[in-house]
């Protein structure tokens, strides 16, 4: 059977997921039993397509205590070196791995199924990890994610006050040092968690080889409707021109009023993100 989003979400039905993630509700269900992705994705699986070559540099990152490894510790002949990437997590690095649906088949067409259930822009990725130590830092997504346990174990802490709807240009919130957390369990394989953006957490490995696979969810917003209109006037010779360089008050005057009615217009002609189909990750 192909994965699809009914099946990595179960035990929730489909439905009932969908209103979690439509109200930006945390969800947390110990597994069902079922493993969606065995015989997909392990660090088997994922050692077995570094050492193919097929996982490029850009979709990888290494760290150690939270911080990042510079590429040459792993890097050999200009390539990923599998060989070298298990030795760093033999002495408690974390490799970190996004987007990996292009070449996985069966995360391809999971993203494609999320995508026709939500019209969201979906990818998919996953964290290997040693030692006591996460991968990362406190901190907050601009995603909303589906985590799945799949090897190991991991300790996951979530703290109050998320940062409401972020966006890449959110002011960064007041880290909740210092605090209890609001949800304190350890996933073990087959576990979901639903974490919706802004929400505030930390992860802490168990004492074995912990692999984890993220699924985030990228839902259109107007502030993506603004950058779409920023992109269009930045190709205009009308929005570039130094306005304080035209020769007097009047010719800068029109040239502001010009703008404005143009903008105007495109804002009034901007199609419903909602009603677009999603752009497909590379790959699919």
């Amino acid at each position: 059977m192909p994965l699809s989003l009914q099946k990595v979400v179960a035990p929730l039905e489909q439905a009932e997921f969908l209103d979690h993630l439509r109200t930006r509700s945390m969800t947390f269900r110990r597994s069902s039993g079922s493993a969606p992705f065995k015989g997909v994705l392990d660090w088997t699986a994922l050692r077995k397509m570094i050492d193919l070559g097929a996982i490029p540099l850009s979709s990888l990152r290494v760290h150690v205590r939270a911080e990042p490894v510079p590429e040459l510790f792993y890097i050999e002949d200009g390539k990923i070196s599998a060989s070298k990437l298990a030795k760093l997590l033999e002495s408690g690095a974390s490799v970190i791995a996004v987007p990996l649906q292009p070449h996985f088949p069966a995360l391809n067409e999971l993203c494609a199924d999320i995508r026709t259930s939500t019209g969201e822009e979906i990818k998919i990725g996953a964290i290997v990890s040693t030692g006591t130590d996460g991968a990362l830092k406190l901190h907050y997504d601009e995603n909303d994610l589906i985590i799945i346990q799949i090897e190991g174990s991991k300790r996951w802490r979530i703290f109050g006050s998320p940062v409401t709807n972020p966006v890449s240009e959110t002011p960064r919130a007041v880290r909740p040092d210092g605090t209890p957390p609001v949800f304190d369990e350890v996933l073990r394989p087959g576990d979901f968690l639903f974490l919706p953006a802004g929400n505030w957490h930390q992860c802490d490995n168990g004492p074995e080889l912990s692999l984890h696979v993220g699924i985030f969810f990228s839902a259109p917003t107007g502030y993506d409707m603004t950058l779409d209109l920023l992109r269009q006037v930045s190709e205009e010779d009308m929005f570039r021109v130094p306005l304080t360089r035209l020769g007097d008050p009047a010719a800068r005057a029109r040239a502001e009023a010009a703008i404005k009615d143009s903008l105007i217009e495109k804002i009034k002609r901007i199609p419903s993100m909602t009603a677009r189909p999603p752009k497909p990750e590379s790959g699919s």
